[in-house]
C-alpha cells in the first residue's frame, strides 16, 4: 500500500501524517477509517527527514498480513486446543476439558490484545515515509497512480 500524505508534525523519527481517503481505499483497511470520515491520522516511521507541511509518500512498513493472522485466528485455537488436552489429561473428565479449553480460548484472546499492544510500540506493523515529494507536485503523484492502476485497487 503506498499513499500520498501531508506531514502533520514530527517527533524524532516519527511523524503524525493525515492521509486523505480515496475510492480506491474502500477495501483496504490499514488506515482505518471510520464510517463516514475521509481523513485520517497515523504515525510512521520518518527516515527520511521529511517536515512539517511536506507532501510525502507512505507505505506499509512491511506486509505481514500472514503473521497477523496466524496470531489472530490460530493463536487463540491453539490456546484452546492446549487447554482442552489439559482438562481431557490431566483431570480426565469432559466438563473439566471444556472449562480448560473455554480459558485456554480466553488466554489465547488475551495473548493476542498483548501482542498487539507490543507491536504497536515496536512499530513491527506501521507504516513508514518512502520518500518526500517535491514542492510543486500537487494532489497526484505518478507513483500512486501506477499503483492505483495494479489492477488490485490497492
Amino acid at each position: 500500500m503506498r499513499e500520498q500524505a501531508i506531514v502533520v508534525k514530527t517527533t524524532g523519527k516519527i511523524a503524525v501524517l493525515r492521509i486523505q481517503k480515496r475510492p480506491e481505499s474502500e477495501g483496504c483497511k490499514i488506515c482505518a477509517f471510520k464510517e463516514g470520515q475521509s481523513v485520517v491520522k497515523v504515525k510512521a516511521k520518518n527516515t527520511v527527514g521529511a517536515k512539517a507541511g511536506d507532501t510525502v509518500i507512505v507505505q506499509a512498513e512491511k506486509d505481514n498480513r500472514l503473521l497477523a493472522s496466524f496470531i489472530v485466528y490460530i493463536l487463540p485455537v491453539l490456546f484452546a486446543a492446549a487447554g482442552a488436552a489439559v482438562g481431557f489429561l490431566a483431570l480426565d473428565d469432559q466438563l473439566w476439558a471444556a472449562l480448560c479449553c473455554v480459558a485456554g480460548l480466553v488466554l489465547g484472546f488475551a495473548a493476542v490484545f498483548l501482542l498487539d499492544k507490543w507491536a504497536a510500540r515496536s512499530r513491527g506493523f506501521g507504516m513508514e515515509i518512502a520518500q518526500i515529494c517535491p514542492k510543486e507536485e500537487s494532489n497526484q503523484n505518478p507513483d500512486i497512480q501506477e499503483e492505483k492502476t495494479n489492477g488490485y485497487g490497492i
